[in-house]
């Protein structure tokens, strides 16, 4: 599992949410001339942001994911990257509504968004090219294709693992990659109510411990802030919901898939949303983990390489 932690306050996530509207309004004003950004489902979540701390605390958690998650887009207007703009409007297509919000169309092309700026950031070369505007997903450096995979639903797992690696070998025999990864999000498939059930377990003996040690005059401050920066704590969490994708993963695809020749690994990530909360104070958590399944005909040595490259793409846990 590949994991890395950020703290985001609410203002920097307001500033940068803002900063992003801005930026997808210009790209609108050349698309869609007549659509105001603000019009658009970001717009109802800029308000709903704007309004967090009188939410319902599930609905603040999912508000927070859904921000976060978009505010990962400014980076393509920071860095050199290929887009489609007409592509890129897709991001904004859709309903408002929380609950529907991980099925919603537009994720399938967020998600190829997003991967391509995991490599972007991952990059060691001087000015990165990344190119989404072709019949590959994302190619890297005009050696890496990704092809992504937003799963919408368990029983078509294995149908677009298949799909995606019979794609890397077109890209591959064309000469538009040299090596190829499968990515999928799972987030739509994930067991939310599970998670949710052993987060708030995992909170609550974590809590007991600390006051405990508070009682015992070990420790003294916000019991809540410290829990939420506790590693173990935050290790317990992203690791619970690993296991759980890589049950649903396996459970389809079994251990011994066969990727073939050119496709190094499958790719696995998961979004999930969650509030704790301590004597009247709640905070809304979202975690994104990664983790990946190389393929069985790697050496040592190679498997060795790519398993530190995988990792090198790792992002995960925020506090708002």
């Amino acid at each position: 599992m590949s994991d890395v932690t950020s703290i985001h306050d609410l203002s920097q996530v307001k500033r940068e949410f803002d900063i992003l509207l801005a930026n997808l309004a210009k790209v609108l004003k050349e698309v869609r001339p007549r659509t105001n950004i603000l019009n658009t489902k970001l717009g109802k979540i800029k308000k709903d942001l704007e309004n967090i701390e009188h939410l319902e605390k599930n609905e603040a958690a999912k508000v927070s994911e859904i921000v976060i998650k978009f505010n990962t887009i400014n980076d393509i207007f920071k860095n050199n990257i290929e887009v489609n703009k007409k592509e890129l409007v897709k991001i904004i297509e859709g309903k408002h509504d929380y609950k529907l919000d991980s099925n919603e169309g537009y994720n399938d092309s967020f998600f190829e968004l997003s991967m391509a700026l995991r490599f972007l950031l991952a990059s060691k070369e001087a000015r990165p090219r990344i190119n989404l505007d072709g019949e590959c997903d994302v190619i890297v450096n005009d050696k890496i294709a990704i092809e992504c995979k937003y799963i919408h639903s368990l029983s078509n797992i294995v149908k677009n693992i298949k799909k995606a690696n019979n794609q890397i070998d077109k890209r591959i025999q064309n000469g538009q990659a040299k090596i190829g990864f499968i990515a999928l999000d799972l987030s739509h498939i994930c067991p939310r109510d599970k998670v949710q059930e052993f987060a708030k377990y995992t909170f609550n003996r974590f809590l007991e411990n600390y006051q405990y040690l508070e009682k015992k005059r070990k420790i003294s401050g916000d019991i809540l802030d410290q829990i939420l920066v506790d590693n173990n704590f935050k290790k317990i969490i992203s690791s619970y919901i690993m296991t759980e994708i890589e049950t649903a993963l396996y459970g389809e695809l079994g251990f011994s898939y066969d990727m073939g020749s050119n496709t190094l690994a499958i790719i696995f990530q998961s979004m999930n949303s969650f509030y704790f909360e301590h004597e009247g104070r709640a905070i809304p958590i979202i975690s994104r983990g990664m983790t990946y399944f190389l393929n069985r005909n790697l050496n040592h040595e190679s498997a060795k390489k790519v398993e530190k490259y995988i990792h090198s793409l790792a992002v995960g846990i925020w506090a708002v």
